[in-house]
């Protein structure tokens, strides 16, 4: 049985959200605001925001996946042989890197220009402000470089299964919900096996990952050997 480890995350997120509150309270009463305290305040209430909209993501999520494992008459559900998931894992690795890329570019870009403005502009503790904003953003690419790494350990480690319901859909572990907080779901394709990839359901998605930035990305559930009239009426199903 899949575990859902949703829950988990989303309390993870709304703890960093509420540690970066505090570090926002603390910089905006102990830090004089010339001195840096009111920008090192507006980054760490950005950060606050950010943790408490991220866990709002994961508790939808959570409901979500409860509801798709509890369901007991799935539009499809298939279990992966070893080989096939691991080829599978590898592929949406590569995904995940390079989404987090470009979240980074975004974010990170940011709070180097701010810690630039501190360095270049304001003589009195514009250095230390700028360290401050630095040591942030390298924090943050580790973290851009490091969960893609822990999510492959975790879907390698996961039951290599797909659920797929009108809920959404639980895939090598994750789940992914058709209606939720800043993720949008568009429609679902069938995809006919070729040389080197087999059969698959394509599900089509966007994020948004700014304020104007809404990325794309897709979540392609591979359609097991003899099973592909059953992924046509998934689709049949879903469109309707």
């Amino acid at each position: 049985m899949t575990p859902n480890t949703e829950w988990k995350k989303a309390y993870l997120s709304l703890g960093a959200g509420i540690l970066f509150f505090l570090v926002c309270i603390l910089s905006y009463t102990i830090i004089d605001c010339m001195s840096g305290g009111c920008a090192l305040a507006f980054v760490t209430f950005f950060l606050s925001v950010s943790g408490v909209a991220i866990a709002l993501l994961f508790i939808t999520r959570a409901r979500t996946m409860d509801a798709i494992l509890a369901d007991p008459a799935p539009l499809a559900h298939w279990i992966y042989p070893e080989e096939a998931a691991q080829e599978n894992v590898e592929r949406e690795y590569q995904e995940y890197q390079e989404r987090n890329r470009a979240m980074f570019v975004l974010i990170g870009g940011m709070l180097i220009v701010v810690a630039l403005f501190f360095l270049i502009f304001v003589e009195d503790g514009g250095a230390e402000t700028a360290l401050i904003l630095l040591g942030i953003t390298v924090f943050l690419f580790v973290v851009s470089r490091v969960t893609p790494w822990l999510e492959r350990r975790r879907a390698l480690g996961a039951p290599h299964e797909a659920i797929i319901t009108r809920d959404g859909i639980v895939y090598e572990g994750s789940v992914y919900p058709f209606r939720t907080f800043l993720v949008w779901w568009h429609g679902v394709t069938f995809r006919v096996a070729g040389k080197k990839r087999p059969a698959a359901l394509v599900f089509s998605f966007t994020q948004l990952v700014g304020r104007f930035v809404v990325q794309p990305f897709d979540v392609v559930v591979p359609v097991p050997a003899g099973e592909e009239e059953r992924a046509g009426r998934v689709v049949r199903e879903l469109g309707s």
